[in-house]
């Protein structure tokens, strides 16, 4: 039997399922006039059976077609990580075991996040390494470069466990699926559409995000705007002022009106 297509999503989950399909497995690849068989038995007994349990949800959690990738983390990184330490292969493995992230797992996967970010650290929280990244490089450096939060990295890892979850069933006949958006990393717009959940709270205290402001000089973008990046609107005090992204000044009356409302004297 050969996969019909070298979709990176069926090479992992082929791998796996190599040991439970009783047939020779083999994934095609290459162009027309150039074409490869990869034996994927063969592929299994290299990798061996503990990295391939594993290897589906590191997939996913490193980047899949429904689960983003982190900024600057690649695959093959990530796997050398896993290969070295039984800790990691362990909560890859159990991955998608069930439709929740246990939170042995979720911890194991924290903790493989920042030797991700950080080889040889001794942090085991991804709050903690943020605030020594950002502290050692003085304040100068790019979101892109610090892992995520705690609270992003756990909606990351639901999703990736989601979508394991379904791959872990997929010789199952009519599997029991719940809703994604039923706490498993994404929700429901105002028009029912399905989006990602970045965060179950908010970014930053209220004091911080006050202080957050961009530098933009001609217009504020998605791509560079600070502002917009952590999901903000600009303010008075950014450089470029009647932006699109700027906030409305009945948006201000109405927010100075709810803090005047809380203010009372005794």
């Amino acid at each position: 039997m050969a996969a019909p297509t070298p979709d990176p999503n069926t090479a992992a989950n082929f791998v796996q399922l190599s040991r439970t399909i009783d047939s020779q497995l083999f994934i095609r690849r290459g162009t027309k006039v150039r074409v490869r068989m990869i034996d994927v038995g063969k592929l299994a007994a290299v990798l061996g059976s503990g990295v391939c349990s594993a290897l589906p949800g590191l997939h996913a959690w490193s980047g899949c077609d429904t689960v983003s990738a982190l900024a600057s983390q690649g695959k093959i990184k990530a796997l050398k990580l896993v290969q070295a330490n039984d800790l990691y292969l362990q909560a890859f493995t159990d991955l998608g075991s069930s439709w929740n992230v246990p939170t042995d797992v979720f911890n194991s996967i924290q903790a493989f996040t920042c030797q991700l970010y950080a080889r040889n650290t001794k942090i085991v929280g991804a709050n903690s390494l943020r605030y020594h990244m950002f502290c050692a490089k003085k304040g100068q450096i790019e979101s892109g470069q610090l892992p995520p939060c705690e609270d992003s990295l756990m909606q990351h890892t639901l999703r990736a466990n989601y979508q394991v979850a379904i791959w872990r069933r997929s010789l199952e006949n009519l599997p029991d699926v719940p809703a994604p958006s039923a706490g498993h990393g994404w929700e429901l717009d105002d028009g029912g559409s399905l989006k990602i959940r970045w965060m179950a709270g908010l970014p930053a205290p209220d004091v911080v995000l006050n202080l957050i402001s961009c530098t933009c000089r001609r217009t504020c973008r998605p791509s560079d705007c600070s502002c917009i990046l952590n999901g903000l609107k600009c303010t008075v005090v950014c450089k470029l002022q009647g932006c699109s992204n700027m906030v409305q000044d009945d948006a201000i009356v109405a927010q100075d009106a709810n803090d005047s409302d809380g203010d009372s004297d005794d």
